[in-house]
């Protein structure tokens, strides 16, 4: 390809020196990282030694004139040319689309070659035979890389392979034509013809760089394809429900049947549906969502859930991870159905706090509640009152009617107690038939008003036998209140002296534990006398009545062996937060705002 016409001028030798090196930036870039990287290297090796072939013959009059003999240059410049000719031909077979194993052919050619030129140069000394092989070594060398370019020019990505062959053809024509001394001498001697052939050769090898990478790219999208289908085969193959929503905008990706079946999603619809809308409590997620940012990945979350078409929540145990999906940050959340687990953890937690008989709170939750309660009242200053109360000869309606009929008029009065009061009340069941409330914001004269209206109102109500035979019952009352103490134990004490006091005077009636008392009460004048007296519960030491308190949850099976009544210590259980506030009234006993101010 090359002419001695460009070594004529500094200019053209310039020029064409800048094409063959903006082609060698070229092919240093583009053969990275692509299957015929060494095939690009190839090429540009047999192009340099072209180039340096056409320099020999340039140069031969000169070193012949330094007494070089000209058979030692000719050999030298026919070994270049040859070199030039089968690194074009192993480019050729690196960029072929079909793999051929053609190195031997390649490796005799050049022996048969090398045999020629030390035979004509050396030994025949056939000046026509050396002029025939300067020829034919670059139209060899660069028809078989033309071959090797429309081989690949077929495939969807050609553009770079089609530049290349157009221009190693016309290449190659250009060689047949000289060969064959049928060129036109203004075309054989243009020197700028390598100068363009290397930068469109240059521009054709980036081309078929670009093209690589962009089937890369797409054999990449097909791999990325393939695994997200067995992703999604995983996913919906999976026992448990699975959601992947886009974190950008949260909308659903992908949801398997058991989540489709869990959370009532349509699957055609699927993209309309957001995450968020599955979470009833927007608390909960945003602690989820927090927990995320920190840590990427979060395992057993309990979450409260609903469905798309109904509002009753549930209870899902979630674990979640940031994930890459189809070019897209999203989040992967498996959930497990926990919601008869979290009934369970309620029914054991309200076992634990409240009474089997009559669902209200037991002993130990109502003294821990209110010792907090009181706490927050002489912060802020308020006032509070505790209330005794006690169903009056409950042993006679054990022995009358049985003790399942006992039971009903223990939950009629429990029912009573807690409908009359407010939902900032505490009412508790303290031990068989004996009751206590705690009254928040309400004085020892206002608390007196609320014990008369709940025992006139429990003295209406009407209970049945097992017969059809209907009683009523009545209960005694003791009050205590924040003038007396803001210790539990003493507001228990001292409330459950004034319901002794009421019981001694006649029953079904509300006796109020004063200051006066609380003299008297710390004198021992009021206490029962007996030995242990000292040492007892007032509950637990009321000589002679019959109505003394049955240990908690014996009222729902009550023990009676000789008519007598078992006492015991009974169990602690755990505590339960307040509850919120309601409207301040109390609506069955009728006190409005301006009583309980």
């Amino acid at each position: 390809m090359s002419s001695i016409e460009i070594f004529n001028s500094s200019t053209s030798f310039l020029i064409t020196l800048i094409a063959l090196a903006i082609l060698a930036f070229s092919v240093c870039y583009s053969s990275q990282d692509i299957k015929i990287g060494k095939g690009i290297r190839y090429l540009f090796i047999g192009i340099a030694l072209e180039f340096v072939g056409s320099w020999f013959g340039f140069k031969m009059n000169d070193y012949v004139q330094m007494g070089i003999s000209i058979n030692i240059l000719a050999f030298l410049e026919l070994l270049v040319l040859l070199l030039s000719m089968m690194f074009l031909a192993l480019s050729a077979s690196q960029i072929l689309s079909v793999n051929v194993s053609d190195t031997p052919l390649i490796g005799a050619i050049s022996g048969l070659g090398l045999v020629a030129i030390v035979y004509f140069c050396l030994i025949a000394q056939d000046g026509a035979m050396v002029s025939l092989m300067r020829q034919i070594f670059p139209l060899t060398g660069f028809a078989y890389i033309a071959a090797s370019f429309w081989s690949q020019s077929g495939h969807k990505y050609k553009a770079g392979f089609f530049i290349g062959a157009l221009l190693t053809s016309g290449v190659t024509l250009l060689l047949i034509c000289r060969l064959l001394g049928v060129a036109p001498t203004f075309i054989s001697s243009l020197w700028y013809v390598s100068a363009l052939v290397y930068v469109g050769l240059a521009v054709a090898l980036l081309i078929i760089k670009v093209d690589f990478m962009f089937k890369k790219l797409e054999d990449k999208d097909i791999e990325i394809e393939k695994y997200n289908k067995r992703i999604e085969e995983i996913i919906k193959s999976s026992p448990f429900p699975i959601i992947i929503s886009r974190l950008s905008d949260d909308k659903l990706i992908l949801a398997n049947n058991n989540a489709i079946k869990l959370f009532g999603i349509q699957p055609t619809e699927l993209e309309r549906y957001r995450l968020k809308d599955f979470f009833a409590d927007a608390d909960n997620r945003r602690l989820l969502n927090e927990r995320l940012e920190q840590e990427k990945e979060v395992q057993d979350f309990e979450i409260l859930v609903k469905t798309s078409t109904g509002n009753t929540p549930f209870w899902l145990l979630a674990s979640a991870n940031i994930i890459d999906y189809n070019y897209d940050i999203a989040l992967y959340a498996a959930f497990q159905d926990i919601t008869s687990r979290k009934n369970r953890e309620v029914l054991l937690k309200n076992q634990a706090v409240r009474d089997p008989l009559t669902s209200l709170y037991n002993r130990r939750y109502f003294e821990e509640e209110v010792t907090k309660r009181i706490s927050l009242a002489r912060m802020k200053g308020g006032c509070y009152s505790v209330l005794m109360i006690d169903a009056d000869k409950f042993k006679n309606v054990n022995d009358t009617y049985g003790h399942k009929v006992g039971d009903k008029v223990l939950i009629e009065l429990s029912s009573t107690a807690e409908k009359a009061l407010r939902d900032c009340d505490i009412v508790a069941r303290y031990g068989g038939e004996e009751f206590v409330c705690y009254l928040s914001d309400v004085g020892p004269e206002k608390a007196k008003i609320v014990a008369d209206r709940l025992r006139q109102t429990i003295s209406k109500i009407v209970v049945y036998s097992d017969d059809g035979k209907p009683f009523n019952f009545t209960v005694s009352i003791g009050v205590s209140s924040s003038e007396i103490s803001d210790n539990i134990d003493m507001l228990i004490k001292t409330a459950d002296d004034a319901l002794y006091r009421a019981k001694e005077n006649g029953r079904n009636r509300c006796e109020v534990f004063t200051k006066e008392d609380l003299a008297k009460f710390h004198n021992g004048e009021n206490l029962p006398q007996k030995d242990e007296a000292s040492q007892l519960h007032p509950i637990f030491t009321k000589e002679g009545n019959g109505e003394i308190s049955l240990l908690d949850g014996i009222g729902a099976n009550h023990i009676v062996e000789n008519n007598t009544n078992i006492e015991e210590q009974k169990g602690t259980e755990p505590t339960k937060e307040a509850e919120p506030d309601k409207k301040n009234d109390y609506l069955i006993l009728g006190i409005d705002d301006g009583d309980m101010k």
